[in-house]
């Protein structure tokens, strides 16, 4: 298989040192930079990959994507449509029998105390579920959890790939405008247990208003709008502060004067139940959904989001790998599952690679995955294909990572830390030394191709 160009030049210059060279040269180099090389190898632009015939071609025909969209909208309003909560208990509080006390670390990095877990427990009234059947709607960006608490859950932080940012409580991140079921409500009243499209939790109960018939009868007819990045403030017309708007996030459309859209954005008003009010947005903060789904505008969209941090289920308003394709996708009216194995499995036609040697891989790879509609799968993690890499002929992947693992000389396992949403070969890190050959190429379990 060819190297990375810029992995075989690292090896070149190592070959002609003696050993006690390369030992210091690579102690100095991992001590200097922890990351991996092809962040500055690669433009960190998703722009710089698009190949001139692909820039402005539609990767499917408009009466595709229409039927993609409508799929979308049922599966986003879907909650609305239950009459009854759909998950059994073991499923609705599956925390509960994977993780154990003795097991897990809170905040101050100190093994959970028993007493705290089991009134966490307790506060979910598992032998009353399912205690409502309730219609609602998120009305600011919130956290999804696995309990019905804000304080974390780690695994031991001495392991690698443990401790922040991994907190096991934090299930996902739900927009603004989210459709949801309420199941169940905690002890105290101060955490609700929803559905919602994309997966179920507890949320704040000051996250969410009551969505009567009426308003959901009115809130899904007609159009909606998509935002286009992330950071947009939704205001009303008198300058009130409504929602940070987010990429992934929709809204129904009430009008278009000039440039500039009309978005319903819901409130949540003094008893508890949900409104709309108007926000006016450019056309660069937002469109009629769906956008055209073409290459040209997946990459604006992903340039937008490249450096952000990485953020494990959604902590901190960050993104995971599989919530940055989700988010991603979703203007353009393209539904993806919650997490990475799903979205490999059930968004397209999976091509198996399992078995197969790296160099099979990179040649099935480059001949059949389409650029910017094409996910690679890894255990654990997926990304977007871009293309091969104009100069190296390297196939590059858009993806959100945390890190790749590390071997030291001594045995001992580590990462190489990337955390933000980055582009980059399929041998990344490998030029330190620590990195095994065909890291990447080994874990590639296959690649899946978008309808």
């Amino acid at each position: 298989m060819d190297l990375n160009p810029h992995i075989r030049r690292c090896r070149q210059i190592l070959g002609v040192l003696p050993r006690l060279g390369v030992c210091l040269l690579l102690a100095g180099c991992m001590a200097a930079a922890p990351g991996i090389a092809d962040l500055q190898t690669y433009p960190q632009r998703a722009r710089a990959y698009l190949r001139p015939a692909a820039g402005g071609g539609a990767l499917v025909a408009a009466a595709e994507q229409d039927a993609l969209a409508a799929d979308y909208l049922c599966r986003f309003f879907e909650p609305w449509d239950r009459s009854a909560a759909s998950l059994d208990a073991a499923w609705a509080f599956w925390g509960v029998s994977d993780y154990r006390p003795d097991e897990g670390y809170s905040e101050n990095l100190l093994p959970w105390p028993l007493a705290d877990w089991e009134a966490l427990v307790a506060a979910q009234r598992i032998s009353a579920y399912p205690s409502l059947a309730r219609p609602a709607i998120t009305v600011r960006n919130v956290d999804l959890r696995v309990f019905p608490t804000r304080r974390p859950f780690f695994r031991n932080p001495a392991r690698p790939g443990e401790g922040f940012p991994f907190d096991y409580f934090q299930n996902s991140a739900l927009w603004a405008g989210t459709p949801l079921l309420v199941t169940h409500r905690s002890a105290d009243g101060a955490w609700y247990l929803v559905e919602a499209g994309l997966t179920h939790g507890w949320l704040p109960a000051d996250a969410l208003a009551w969505a009567d018939e009426a308003f959901r009868s009115s809130y899904r007819r007609g159009a909606f709008a998509a935002l286009l990045a992330d950071g947009v403030t939704l205001c009303d017309q008198n300058g009130g502060f409504l929602a940070e708007g987010r990429l992934g996030a929709l809204f129904p459309l009430a009008g278009q004067v000039d440039e500039r859209l009309r978005l319903l954005v819901p409130v949540r008003d003094a008893d508890g139940r949900a409104t709309v009010r108007t926000a006016t947005l450019p056309l660069t903060g937002a469109a009629p959904f769906p956008l055209p789904l073409q290459a040209q505008l997946l990459a604006d969209l992903a340039d937008g989001l490249l450096g952000q941090p990485y953020g494990w289920g959604g902590l901190y308003g960050d993104r995971d790998c599989s919530a940055t394709l989700h988010d991603l996708f979703t203007p353009f009216g393209l539904w993806l599952p919650r997490n990475s194995q799903q979205q490999a499995e059930e968004a397209g036609r999976f091509v198996d690679l399992a078995g197969l040697p790296p160099a099979q891989k990179r040649s099935r790879l480059l001949a059949e995955g389409v650029p910017f509609y094409t996910l690679l799968s890894f255990p654990g993690h997926i990304g977007l294909y871009l293309g091969p890499d104009p100069e190296s002929g390297e196939p590059l992947l858009l993806h959100n990572l945390w890190g790749v693992r590390t071997v030291a000389w001594n045995g001992r396992e580590g990462r190489a830390l990337v955390g933000r949403l980055a582009i980059t070969g399929l041998h990344p890190g490998e030029e330190r030394g620590d990195v095994a050959d065909d890291t990447f190429y080994r874990r590639l379990r296959g690649f899946t191709l978008l309808p």
